[in-house]
Formats: C-alpha cells, structure tokens, sequence
C-alpha cells in the first residue's frame, strides 16, 4: 500500500491474533489486518516487523497498542478509575514509529488486573456514555466491570476462556473444537447444574473425560457440557456484579452469545458488542486525546 497514507496505526492484541487497523490523518481506516499468535512474537522487534508495509523512512507514525502485555512496566490506573484516554510512551529506537499504549487497570481487594479489555470498554463507554451498569468483557480472560457516573468501579476477573482451551485438551475431546461448536441443551443442563451445585465442577470435569473415552458422549456434547461447566461457575462466582443490574458483554462470536444464553436462563437480557469495534473505538478515543494534549 502506499505508506505515506497511513497517518497512525492502532493495534490490539487479542486472545486470538493481532488485529491490526491502519488509519489515514483524518482517522478513517484505510487497511485492517489479522495476524494469528503463530504470526507475531512477544518481542517488540516483532510487531515492528509485522508494521513495516504501513511505515515510511519519511514519517515518524505513531502505533497505538492495547492489551500488549510483554510491553516493560504496562501502566495500571487504580479503580474507582475514569478511562480518560491517556497514554504511555514506550522508547523505541526506531524513528519510523512512536509507540504508545492504552493503560490498563488493577483493584487492590480482590487483586486484579486488566490489559486490553480496559480499551474495550473506553470505546464502549464514548459511545454509550450515561451506561450504568456491568460490562462483561472476554478475550484472553473474562472481567465484569461494575460501571458508574462514567467510571470503572470495581471488578472481577476469570480465567474462563483460558480454561476452556486447556481443559478440551486434557479431556479427550477432539482437536479443532470451538465455542462454535454446540450442542444446546448440553450446555444448557450444563449451566444450570453447576450453578445449583458448583462443588460438583470437578466432577463433572471426570465424567466429561470418561464419557469422551468411552465414546459415550460426542465431541461436540463433551465440548458443550464443559463450557455450560465453566460459564456456569463464572455465573456463580460473579453473582453479585450481574444480579439486578444492567448487563453488556464484549465479546468476540461466539463467546457473547454463549455468555447471553448462560445469563438469560438467570432471567438476565444481556445486550451483546461485537469485541473489534469497541477495541478500535477505544484506541481512537485515545488518538483523539493524545493528539488534542499534543496541539
């Protein structure tokens, strides 16, 4: 492409790839791309190189990065925290880029951090503004971020989706399975059982793991009975940020939707966001800020 087009790039690294948008100086997207995790290390020599057909010797272009965390010393706002669009500077010896990153977020009681999914939900926030309520954010890991008066207030944090790639593996179920692949009523039984009796998740983690040697159960049934397990524990241990309240997820297909059916069966209509376009809509509140401090 021609490079002297490009006015900034943003990227965001995701719990499946690199997502990468070029932009022009009035901030339309000009080019995306999609790299995989296989595509892209977690050196930073790495993501210049896969820039290097958007850069020019004749520009310095600033790179807007969310969710990166192998960067050195990420910035972590402290909740009760406003998503202002700030922006950290990271030294870089090369002159073609100026690296920036969209900061994170951490809670002292119960301690935890947020990498990308704090951008997820600047984005979301610039465009629902007056939102009071939970957002659900999923990607590498699940948050429910309790919202107020424009503010993260408090947290909690889950290693669902992270779980699920790793369990499918040890349990005898086939390679290639997705949250794609569904059978609902599994799921559905799946939810409501463990939510009524958590203590028994391990449990049902042997069970799936027989059933799949056994060939008793199917790859899809086995896949679809532990993720029903797994969201149905999340549900429960997230109790207290989705009950009675407003709820959003951001979610990339089909973890929204799964995330929906689960909290639906609660009697909760949560209203689904397509992850990408909150990502993007956060690092362009950021651009828009960094570039308004800069003039």
């Amino acid at each position: 492409m021609n490079t002297p087009d490009v006015g900034w790039i943003a990227v965001d690294f995701a719990a499946r790839g690199v997502q990468i948008w070029a932009h022009d100086t009035d901030s339309n997207v000009l080019q995306q791309e999609k790299l995989r995790p296989s595509e892209i290390g977690e050196e930073l020599a790495s993501l210049l190189h896969a820039l290097e057909p958007y850069l020019s010797n004749n520009q310095t272009i600033p790179v807007i990065c969310s969710g990166y965390s192998p960067l050195p010393a990420p910035v972590f706002l402290p909740v009760p925290s406003v998503l202002t669009g700030e922006l950290s500077r990271l030294a870089v010896d090369d002159p073609r880029v100026s690296v920036l990153t969209t900061p994170g977020l951490k809670q002292a009681r119960p301690v935890g951090l947020m990498h990308g999914s704090a951008t997820a939900i600047s984005g979301f926030l610039a465009t629902t503004p007056d939102f009071d309520g939970v957002v659900c954010t999923v990607s590498k890991k699940s948050h429910w971020s309790h919202i107020s008066a424009g503010e993260v207030v408090s947290f909690q944090s889950f290693l669902t989706p992270e779980l699920a790639g790793l369990l499918a593996s040890k349990l005898s179920l086939k390679n290639g399975l997705g949250p794609s692949d569904l059978d609902e009523h599994a799921f559905d039984i799946a939810v409501d059982e463990i939510m009524t009796r958590p203590e028994r998740f391990a449990a049902s983690l042997a069970q799936i793991s027989a059933g799949a040697t056994l060939n008793e159960i199917s790859p899809t049934t086995g896949y679809s009975q532990l993720m029903g397990g797994l969201i149905g524990m999340e549900l429960s241990g997230a109790r207290p940020y989705w009950l009675g309240r407003q709820v959003s997820i951001i979610a990339s297909d089909p973890w929204g939707e799964l995330y929906a059916r689960a909290l639906k069966a609660q009697g909760v209509q949560a209203m689904v966001k397509d992850r990408a376009p909150q990502i993007l809509a956060g690092l362009q509140h950021s651009y828009r800020t960094w570039c308004a401090k800069k003039n």
